[in-house]
């Protein structure tokens, strides 16, 4: 289980914005937690291919960030 109360409320509003959740305006900070829990709880995982990809990750040393700056370089 994940503690997203812990986040700051502007971390939670660029959650929400991210993956386009509906809330009304003016939510506090408790509302906005509940929220973006219910929706990180409901997001489906390929646990394999998440474990998979970590563990490569980890052992070439390479960040997502590294990918992205990769695929920059192929365009150029």
């Amino acid at each position: 289980e994940v503690d997203l109360f812990q986040l700051q409320v502007n971390t939670l509003r660029r959650y929400k914005r991210h993956y386009k959740l509906q809330t009304r305006p003016g939510f506090n900070k408790a509302q906005l937690a509940e929220t973006v829990s219910r929706h990180f709880r409901n997001i489906p995982v390929n646990e394999k291919e998440t474990l998979a990809y970590f563990i490569y990750m980890v052992k070439s040393n390479k960040s997502r960030l590294d990918q992205k700056s990769e695929g920059s370089k192929q365009l150029e």
